[in-house]
């Protein structure tokens, strides 16, 4: 029996924003994916903005990683 990864195509979320070199949220550069449509309303929300799900725009995975793989030389070794 072989395995495989599930498929993503076609999946689809909503992302508030991107930041690339974040240096705040820990150790490390690190390449970060703010998605839309929180539900916790913690009390000290770093991004209250992320809360609504009306906000953001729509974007699939395939989207989502050719963002991220532009910052890939930067990333190695870090969070």
């Amino acid at each position: 029996m072989s395995s495989t990864a599930p498929s993503t195509t076609g999946v689809k979320g909503r992302i508030h924003s991107f930041e690339s070199m974040g240096t705040v949220d820990g150790p490390g550069i690190r390449f970060i994916v703010f998605t839309q449509g929180c539900p916790l309303r913690c009390l000290y929300c770093h991004n209250p903005d992320c809360r609504t799900i009306d906000g953001g725009r729509e974007v699939d995975t395939g989207e989502v990683l050719t963002e991220i793989k532009k910052y890939r030389s930067y990333l190695r070794g870090a969070g």
